[in-house]
């Protein structure tokens, strides 16, 4: 009896596996199994070959960088504490910025005067103008700035030991202001002052444009850790075209420029 009963409870069961409609019903959750599948395997393959071709541009940039900093033997100096300039130290070739509004008293190195002379060229074709506000300074005249802003200080009421301290946290000691090197020259939308000019299309104009010609802006913010400088916006440096090039598409200061050169090429050696 339990045999007979137990059949009659199974066979419905039996015969419901055993039917059309339920057949078809598991033959398409099969095929969209298998489809999901497919579908999971082109996705993780198409996945793995986009990281992989990332991954392989990323190589290739990176062994490109390398590459060229392998090839650089000489490279822009680095002046401040640690790297002064001497008394002696004057560049050779220095070019008056006469042809330009407001520089006749700007010196610069030749390379450098020529090239921020093109430049200034290139900005008025598209609207736009600059001036140069300071260029060369001599060690003499480094001292000075730092007497005067001590004098200053005294004037303004603070003790001759004070006015010297701060006056030390406001101007560059004499040899560690890299304007000696004749490369550096401070811009302006005019000749009065050079605050604000982050705020002016010329300052857009020279993001886009200046290490084109040769030039990068010396201090940014995001990079005040590695130079231990406030982002001066208005000062440019000419490290020449191809060491600019490089900067601004690894997004490097100078610092970290020399540092990748003198990695990568150890017999590396600075201009001066």
């Amino acid at each position: 009896m339990a045999g007979k009963g137990t059949g009659k409870y199974y066979a419905p069961v039996y015969r419901a596996k055993k039917s059309p409609a339920k057949l078809r019903q598991m033959r398409l959750f099969k095929r969209c199994a298998i489809i999901a599948a497919a579908v999971v395997i082109a996705a993780v393959s198409i996945a793995a070959f986009q990281i992989n071709k990332d991954d392989s541009e990323s190589f290739v940039k990176v062994a490109a960088s390398e590459q060229s900093f392998a090839e650089v033997s000489c490279y822009p100096r680095v002046v401040n504490s640690d790297s002064p300039l001497t008394e002696e130290f004057v560049p050779e070739n220095l070019m008056s910025l006469g042809t330009l509004p407001g520089g006749d008293n700007i010196l610069l190195r030749a390379d450098a005067a020529e090239a921020f002379t093109e430049m200034c060229t290139a900005m008025s074709q598209d609207g736009l103008g600059i001036v140069p506000v300071k260029g060369y300074i001599s060690y003499d005249e480094q001292r000075n700035e730092l007497t005067d802003a001590a004098d200053r200080l005294v004037a303004e009421g603070a003790s001759a030991r004070e006015a010297k301290k701060q006056a030390a946290a406001e101007v560059s000691a004499p040899g560690e202001n890299e304007a000696q090197l004749g490369t550096t020259v401070e811009i302006s939308t005019d000749a009065n002052t050079v605050d604000g000019f982050a705020l002016t299309e010329q300052y857009q104009w020279i993001c886009r444009n200046a290490h084109k010609y040769g030039f990068i802006i010396r201090y940014t913010a995001n990079k005040k850790k590695v130079t231990g400088i406030s982002a001066q916006p208005w000062r440019l440096r000419f490290v020449g075209h191809h060491a600019a090039e490089i900067m601004v598409s690894s997004n490097m200061c100078l610092e970290e420029y020399v540092r990748a050169v003198k990695a990568a090429n150890p017999k590396a050696a600075p201009e001066i």
